[in-house]
């Protein structure tokens, strides 16, 4: 697809938000890799969103979404499709009904494209516990239900109440009850787009929380490549398996293809050192999994995102 003047009014009528134009999408990654899209739509609300999406299927254009960007993979060719970015979508607020005590719960709503750590810092600022082991996690809070992002024993599924959701063209409300989670999945269908997550979270001690926090990030400093171009952890842990460990066992710990290597400091994260580029991580990623399947017989599934032309 070719950025066209026309194309661009019809998909823009009634739109709010903003539009971008032959865009890099590595500078919209944590990776720094990535080729172009020709399009991305960032819509201020949810009936622009809803617009732009009912356009796109009468243009017979699809669609890829983004929020941070962090556990993604672009590849170089980059994406045919219009990008929708959620950076807009950043509602959060304490629910609770005039004169409702719930006790030692409290329920909060988040939009999709919040970040996952203003949320994060919001619960330690209102006492609230139930997202502490989520401390040091990029991205958004879309990016994070979608994936059911987790770490320390902690998952976000574990406190949703219910998912704000267009599926199909209209606005739905899914109960937790109707969502079947999993390691990494949030249980819900690749066309949904997530608006907003209702959590139930307790009451706690800021203090406390406080502690946990700092202890958790500790441990992630000492363990993970924080300050480094990656997309988090590259692979989901096998069944009664930690990735890391066969990845660091088979001795691909250090190894390079280009300027892409896997971390020395956690062997499940690829560092971008230099001008690292998707086809360089990818032949990473081919590697390792033909290892880890010949020396363990266990077939390493991707945990990161990769969109655009292959």
């Amino acid at each position: 697809m070719v950025p066209d003047q026309s194309l661009k009014e019809r998909l823009s009528e009634g739109f709010n938000g903003d539009i971008l134009t032959d865009v890099m999408l590595r500078d919209h990654t944590s990776l720094k890799i990535g080729g172009k899209a020709d399009y991305i739509f960032i819509p201020s609300d949810p009936v622009s969103l809803r617009g732009l999406i009912e356009a796109l299927a009468a243009e017979g254009i699809g669609y890829v979404l983004i929020g941070g960007g962090t556990n993604l993979l672009v590849t170089d060719d980059g994406v045919d499709d219009v990008v929708i970015n959620m950076k807009a979508f950043q509602g959060l607020e304490r629910v609770e009904k005039r004169g409702e005590d719930r006790g030692e719960e409290v329920r909060v709503f988040a939009q999709a494209g919040l970040p996952l750590q203003r949320l994060i810092s919001f619960c330690r600022e209102e006492g609230l516990s139930g997202l502490e082991g989520l401390v040091g996690i990029p991205g958004t809070v879309g990016g994070a239900v979608f994936g059911n992002a987790g770490s320390y024993g902690y998952e976000i599924m574990d406190v949703v109440q219910r998912v704000t959701v267009l599926k199909g063209g209209s606005l739905v409300v899914l109960d937790r009850e109707d969502i079947n989670p999993a390691y990494r999945s949030g249980g819900l269908s690749p066309d949904t787009v997530i608006l907003g997550v209702h959590i139930l979270l307790k009451r706690d001690d800021e203090g406390t929380l406080q502690e946990k926090m700092n202890e958790f990030l500790q441990m992630k400093k000492k363990t993970q490549p924080l300050g480094e171009r990656s997309a988090g952890c590259v692979f989901k842990n096998p069944p009664a398996e930690s990735a890391a460990r066969l990845i660091d066992e088979a001795g691909y710990k250090g190894m390079r293809v280009g300027d892409i290597e896997i971390s020395t400091l956690h062997a499940n994260f690829f560092v971008n050192k230099g001008q690292g580029t998707a086809g360089d991580f990818l032949a990473l990623m081919d590697t390792v999994i033909d290892g880890i399947g010949k020396r363990f017989g266990i077939v390493l599934e991707p945990e990161i995102r990769i969109i655009g032309k292959r």
